[in-house]
């Protein structure tokens, strides 16, 4: 089970296929560990309550909190995600530490956490920030300069700008900036603890083992190429 909007690591194409990094990723596990995959994208959260619930075998791409290791078997990462700061290419706003920050309006996606600093600083009223729930209001917003800058995971936003915006130039009026604002964070495949899967443990160990084999072997920089042209 992967998250439906995720693009370019799982999302629907024009002709309602599966496509993804993601996806090919763990077919390529699959056929490693000689198993069928059944994959189903649904939105975010119906993905954590199945997986909580027993209602799938196993989800991807998730962040390893406290709360989620109460229901899950995390096993190795499939991904690593990076945050960047995203703005115009000729805004002033920089960002070499959160000080760079202060004043500013910074767009996030909503209950998106960056950090404990970041946080404190939005109660305090240092920063100013914009909660985001979709890629073209945020744009929008960025362009129009209702905001100074947002915070997005930087592979799904070149995505987005590479795709869906192409043609508004947005692509070429948006850039990163060159430090990353949050800690790259790994996104794992999980079982869920309530699945009727037998063996958990030792399924657990085995798809830890082979996606680890292929993170060493660079599998994921080759599938994402054919996504990033």
């Amino acid at each position: 089970m992967g998250d439906d909007d995720f693009p370019p690591y799982s999302f629907t194409d024009q002709n309602q296929q599966i496509k993804g990094i993601d996806i090919d990723l763990l077919h390529e596990m699959a056929s490693r560990l000689e198993v069928k995959l059944e994959i189903e994208l649904v939105p975010w959260k119906r993905l954590l309550l199945m997986t909580k619930k027993g209602d799938v075998t196993g989800s991807f791409s998730l962040f390893k909190t406290p709360d989620r290791e109460a229901f899950a078997l995390y096993t190795h990462p499939v991904h690593y995600s990076t945050y960047k700061l995203f703005t115009t290419k000729d805004s002033t706003t920089k960002f070499d530490n959160l000080k760079d920050l202060y004043g500013k309006r910074i767009g996030i996606e909503a209950g998106f956490a960056i950090s404990d600093e970041f946080d404190a600083a939005k109660a305090r009223g240092d920063i100013s920030v914009v909660e985001i729930f979709n890629f073209d209001d945020t744009f929008r917003r960025l362009l129009l300069g209702g905001i100074d800058a947002f915070a997005g995971n930087e592979l799904v936003v070149k995505y987005k700008l590479q795709t869906s915006h192409n043609e508004t130039n947005a692509n070429l009026d948006i850039i990163s900036l060159p430090k990353s604002i949050k800690k790259s964070r790994g996104g794992f495949f999980v079982l869920s603890k309530k699945s009727q899967l037998k063996d958990k443990l030792e399924w657990q160990k085995r798809i830890s083992q082979t996606l680890s084999e292929m993170e060493e072997e660079s599998i994921f920089e080759k599938i994402m190429q054919k996504y990033m042209q």
